[in-house]
């Protein structure tokens, strides 16, 4: 999926052109130069900072809340920063103004940098993984998976991640919805999530021996002594339900 989604990307910068270069002609029904090139470009800012949010929720998901807020005032420290160079370092400015303003900017920005990112980010508290989890899910580890098995559960570990967007699409549209729920809970089912948004080592392990160079990675782990069965990357909520009747009609039947 993740090589396929770059090569989605690569052909779609790379088509237009190609297909100008093959029909010159269609450069007609291009629109011609005006204001809204403008427009386009304060909307294009308005996406930055869409990705913005995302990378902070994920660094909050990495390094928790305390983490994201140093981040975030270094952030408004740079942008004080560039409005510092817009407003008072315009060339108009005599070169003696802009040389000061430069030097009050690399000040600030690497003094701020020294403070939120140096210390206060470094010093952040991480949340642990079992206080983050809800909907009856566990945190994943290799001695509680062991124990459940041990214990004759049958135990669905999810391996995700949360800058992983395709881990986030089959949460949300599949292993969170009510049909999904109610199925583990009808089979009781353990729940589990294998944390692998700060590449926890012994969970790269796991992802290694099942083949898998990263996430989404969705192991059901029928029961003690049985062989593990391995999801699709990309779920569908009949594909689960299917297999979850399958895996524990059979193991019924043992």
């Amino acid at each position: 999926i993740i090589l396929a989604m770059f090569i989605a990307i690569a052909a779609g910068m790379s088509a237009p052109y190609l297909l100008l270069s093959a029909q010159p002609g269609w450069l007609r029904f291009l629109p011609k130069p005006g204001p809204w090139m403008l427009h386009l470009k304060q909307f294009m800012g308005f996406l930055l900072l869409a990705t913005l949010l995302f990378l902070l929720y994920v660094l909050g998901a990495q390094r928790g809340l305390e983490g994201a807020i140093w981040v975030s005032c270094f952030l408004l420290v740079i942008s004080v920063a560039c409005w510092m160079k817009g407003a008072f370092a315009v060339p108009t400015a005599s070169a003696a103004k802009r040389g000061l303003v430069l030097v009050l900017m690399l000040l600030l920005v690497i003094g701020s940098g020294v403070y939120f990112i140096g210390d206060k980010f470094q010093s952040a508290k991480i949340a642990s993984a079992d206080s983050q989890l809800r909907g009856g899910w566990q945190a994943f580890t290799p001695e509680r998976l062991q124990t459940e098995l041990e214990q004759g559960r049958t135990v669905f570990v999810d391996f995700t991640a949360a800058w992983c967007l395709t881990c986030k699409f089959n949460e949300s549209s599949v292993l969170e919805s009510q049909d999904v729920r109610e199925a583990f809970q009808r089979h009781s089912i353990v729940k589990m999530k294998a944390d692998w948004t700060n590449g926890d080592p012994v969970i790269t392990k796991l992802l290694q021996q099942f083949g898998r160079p990263g996430v989404p990675l969705y192991v059901l782990y029928p029961g003690k002594n049985q062989e593990p069965i391995v999801f699709p990357e990309l779920l569908t909520k009949s594909m689960v339900l299917d297999k979850l009747e399958s895996v524990m009609h059979t193991v019924a039947s043992q």
